[in-house]
C-alpha cells in the first residue's frame, strides 16, 4: 500500500486513514477522489472500498499484522553460544569451519528461525565472536604435562632466578625465505595484487632470546645447527653478564652433545631447563616471530637474501627499541 513520501509507516495511523476513507466512502466518494484526499495508491482505495461494501466500517479496523517473524531474543543468545562452542563437527559438518551459512543453519534448527546469512554477522558479534583465522596445535600435546609446567615448574623457575640472582632468557629460533609472508591489501576491485618474487630454496634462519626488557638475536643463512645455538648462547653471556637461566623447547639442537658440553663448561653460569612437548605459546619468543612476520615483513619482496638479511635485521632491531612492545609478547604468554 502506498504511503506519503518520507512518512512513517505507522499501523496506528494507518487504520485512521481507513476508517477516514470509510467516512469518505458514505458521503459516496470514488475510490480515486478517495485516493488523492488520503494520499494512498488508487489500488488500496479500491481495496479498501471492496472490503467496506462487503462487511461495512468495522472491515477496515486494524487487523492482526503479520510482522516480521520473531529473532532470537536476548534469552536466547547464551544457548547458541554453548551450540556454536561445541563446534561444526557436534552438528554435523565434516570440517572445523563456522560460515555464516552453517551458523544460520544451526539457528534454524534449534530455535526455528530463519536468519539470511548476511544478517548472522551482526548476531555473532553480539556473543563476542569475531571472523579469525585460525592457529593449529599438535594432536600429541599432553595437556597434563603443560598445565604442571605452568603451575609447578614455572614457579619452581622463577623462585630459582630470584634465588640464584639469574635473568630468565626464552629462546626459540625461526627462519625467513625470500617468498613473501602474504596478507590481505587494498587494490582496485578485480585486479587481484601480483607479489612478484625470486623462487629459489635459499633461506636465513633466526634465534633469538627474549627477556622481561629487552629482545637478542642473531641471523645465519641456512639452518641453525649446534654451533650456531652456541655461538648465540656466547652472544648472551657478553650482553647480559652475569648468570643466567634459559628455557626452550626440547629440540634435538638444544639436546645435542655439543650443546650439553658447553653448559657444562661453564660451570653453572647458565642453567637450561626445557618446555613441555608442542607448547610454543608458552615461549614468549614466539610472540616476536608472529608479530616480526604479521606486522614487519607482510608482502614484503626480497630482491635477494642480502636484501631479506639486512631488511629482517633492521626490522627486529626496531622491535627490541620497544619495551612496551616486548611485554606484550610476555603478556601473550601469560606467564608473568
Amino acid at each position: 500500500m502506498g504511503f506519503p513520501k518520507g512518512q512513517k509507516r505507522d499501523f496506528n495511523a494507518l487504520q485512521r486513514r481507513r476508517l477516514k476513507a470509510a467516512t469518505l466512502f458514505d458521503k459516496g466518494l470514488a475510490p480515486a477522489e478517495v485516493a488523492r484526499q488520503l494520499g494512498v495508491s488508487c489500488q488500496s482505495a479500491s481495496r479498501w472500498r471492496q472490503a467496506w461494501e462487503q462487511a461495512g466500517k468495522a472491515a477496515l479496523k486494524k487487523a492482526a499484522k503479520a510482522g516480521r517473524r520473531p529473532r532470537l531474543q536476548p534469552q536466547d543468545l547464551p544457548a547458541l553460544k554453548r551450540a556454536l562452542k561445541a563446534g561444526p563437527g557436534e552438528h554435523g559438518f565434516p570440517t572445523e569451519l563456522w560460515t555464516t551459512q552453517r551458523i544460520a543453519k544451526v539457528i534454524e534448527t534449534l530455535f526455528g528461525i530463519k536468519y539470511h546469512p548476511d544478517h548472522v554477522g551482526r548476531l555473532l558479534g553480539q556473543i563476542g565472536w569475531s571472523c579469525q583465522r585460525p592457529t593449529t596445535r599438535a594432536l600429541q600435546r599432553n595437556k597434563a604435562a603443560i598445565r604442571r609446567w605452568q603451575q609447578e615448574t614455572w614457579p619452581a623457575l622463577k623462585k630459582k632466578a630470584l634465588k640464584e640472582d639469574r635473568i630468565v632468557v626464552f629462546i626459540d629460533e625461526s627462519g625467513l625465505s625470500q617468498k613473501p609472508h602474504r596478507v590481505r591489501t587494498w587494490a582496485p576491485c578485480g585486479q587481484t595484487p601480483v607479489l612478484e618474487f625470486d623462487f629459489n630454496w635459499k633461506k636465513l634462519s633466526v634465534i633469538g632470546g627474549i627477556t622481561v626488557w629487552n629482545f637478542y638475536f642473531q641471523l645465519y643463512p641456512g639452518a641453525i645447527k649446534s654451533p650456531q645455538v652456541i655461538a648465540f648462547l656466547q652472544h648472551l653471556q657478553q650482553q647480559l653478564p652475569g648468570k643466567l637461566l634459559i628455557i626452550w623447547d626440547g629440540a634435538m639442537i638444544h639436546r645435542s652433545r655439543l650443546v650439553r658440553e658447553y653448559l657444562e663448561s661453564l660451570q653453572g653460569r647458565i642453567y637450561a631447563a626445557a618446555l613441555p612437548a608442542y607448547a610454543p605459546e608458552l615461549n614468549p619468543a614466539e610472540y616476536v616471530w608472529g608479530y616480526f612476520k604479521q606486522h614487519r615483513l607482510p608482502n614484503f619482496t626480497a630482491k635477494d637474501i642480502a636484501h631479506l638479511g639486512a631488511f629482517g635485521r633492521r626490522q627486529l632491531r626496531n622491535i627490541r627499541r620497544r619495551p612496551k612492545l616486548i611485554a606484550a609478547f610476555w603478556k601473550q604468554a601469560e606467564l608473568w
